[in-house]
């Protein structure tokens, strides 16, 4: 019995954890908060093709980057902070989400974000929350 009071306890928060997602709702705005800027190196991206955003999604979760997960410079649009983008749906079980960018070089353009970006670079837009 003592084992097991020890297992759940130890299950518990695994499983919350894991059932916890972030919910995206189409149509928000969200504006990037991270440090980045489009002429680094290190500035976050958005994809321009979706599996190419769902293959290093796939690679950063099981640490395969193997040739499939490479993108091509050409196929990411960086970003710079205050960026902003609009929600326009989910893809591969929400793993990626399709959006429009409403700001910099390429507006009201269409990409793609890695869901685990988005919740960890963006934030909403304040008009939104206070809604």
């Amino acid at each position: 019995m003592n084992k097991l009071v020890i297992f759940i306890a130890t299950l518990g928060p695994l499983i919350a954890s894991a059932n916890e997602q972030h919910v995206f709702n189409e149509g928000d705005n969200w504006v990037l908060e991270a440090r980045s800027n489009r002429l680094s190196s290190d500035s976050k991206v958005l994809y321009h093709i979706p599996s190419d955003a769902y293959h290093t999604y796939y690679a950063r979760e099981f640490g395969d980057w193997d040739i499939f997960s490479m993108v091509d410079s050409r196929d990411i649009e960086r970003l710079s902070k205050g960026d902003v983008i609009q929600i326009l749906e989910s893809e591969y079980n929400s793993k990626i989400y399709k959006v429009k960018l409403l700001s910099g070089f390429n507006k009201n353009k269409n990409f793609y974000v890695i869901a685990e970006d988005l919740k960890n670079y963006y934030k909403p837009i304040q008009e939104q929350i206070n809604e």
